[in-house]
């Protein structure tokens, strides 16, 4: 396993599963971007906050890893009980479990890019949202 690929291991382990999102500052650089968007660890450290407390028992299984140069490639599977308030959801206590593919890329041990796809309609079907034109989730 590759230094990169722990720092990674780590992330999904200790900030999603465990909620130490204080981490963010060790693992991303002091800007980066995320899905083209310019954010700062501590910016994802209280996004990520905020998700967890709408779902109870939130864990994240790293299914697939593997690095390609200075980026890390994961499959990630994950769920939890909805348990707050959710967007256009009001908390209905239903499980639920997503999957997830991102991709880090590093310079001096840190990430500056990360690209994350998760099939959010699949998210809020199981959550029991009516969707459809015009509804915005």
């Amino acid at each position: 396993m590759t230094e990169n690929e722990a720092t990674i291991r780590r992330y999904w382990q200790e900030l999603w599963t465990e909620g130490h999102t204080t981490i963010a500052a060790e693992i991303y650089a002091p800007t980066y971007r995320e899905n083209q968007q310019t954010l700062t660890p501590v910016e994802f450290a209280e996004a990520a906050a905020a998700w967890r407390a709408h779902f109870e028992n939130f864990t994240i299984t790293v299914d697939e890893i593997f690095s390609c140069g200075d980026r890390v490639i994961t499959r990630v599977s994950g769920g939890g009980t909805h348990t707050g308030d959710f967007r256009i959801l009001p908390a209905s206590g239903r499980s639920f479990t997503i999957s997830g593919i991102d991709i880090f890329e590093f310079v001096d041990g840190r990430v500056v890019q990360h690209w994350h796809e998760t099939d959010h309609l699949e998210l809020f079907t199981q959550l029991g949202a009516e969707l459809g034109p015009g509804v915005d989730a």
